[in-house]
């Protein structure tokens, strides 16, 4: 097959990511060894006529698949994965991260920069819901220090993700965890929410 597209420039010439999946592996993107197989296959594409639309939605194609991994692979063989989809065709493409921003996660990885990494950094940035109470206590402390000292202003996007990692948090009813967060009055107050009891359990409420 690779002598058959590397001689027939053409051959893939306006198919969709899904066709040209279809035309050059077509085997189950399920497993990281079989994405793996594809990301170096793809190779090919830069040796055809293929459009630049056609390269982003391969490369958003496999990014997807990669995503749909999430509950069966760790998170550093996520970010492995990712990696070596932007090492193969990332110069290739104008969207390297087609997941849509979170924008909790971009104060996240401010508040931790690079020299207080750890291991368990990449688990949060590669799936949100791993995220421990200490990565949002020191995000949310993060946030609601900008809007003190810095007179950060928040849109409605941003309040929104964060408004969604307190009720994530809140959810776990640990009570030292929710008054941590019911101390932020700055935050609280702009993004117009308390935390209440309903019962037993909280609840994250906007005012």
């Amino acid at each position: 097959m690779d002598k058959e597209i590397l001689e027939n420039s053409n051959l893939l010439e306006g198919l969709t990511a899904s066709e040209i999946w279809e035309e050059l592996y077509g085997k189950e993107l399920s497993s990281k060894k079989h994405i793996l197989e594809y990301i170096d296959i793809t190779r090919l594409l830069k040796k055809q006529n293929v459009s630049e639309d056609q390269l982003q939605a391969t490369y958003n194609y496999i990014y997807d698949h990669i995503e749909g991994l999430k509950d069966s692979i760790k998170p550093n063989t996520m970010m492995y994965l990712k990696n070596s989809l932007k090492s193969q065709l990332g110069k290739y493409v104008k969207e390297k991260d087609p997941k849509p921003v979170n924008h909790f996660i971009e104060f996240f990885k401010k508040a931790y920069p690079e020299n207080k990494r750890r291991k368990d950094f990449t688990w949060g940035l590669m799936d949100i819901r791993s995220l421990t109470e200490e990565q949002v206590w020191t995000t949310l402390t993060y946030i609601n220090r900008a809007c003190l000292n810095d007179n950060l202003f928040l849109n409605s996007d941003q309040k929104k993700d964060i408004v969604e990692i307190i009720k994530m948090s809140v959810s776990k009813n640990n009570m030292k965890h929710i008054n941590n967060i019911r101390s932020l009055k700055k935050l609280t107050d702009v993004l117009n929410i308390n935390i209440v009891s309903v019962g037993e359990v909280h609840k994250v409420r906007h005012i």
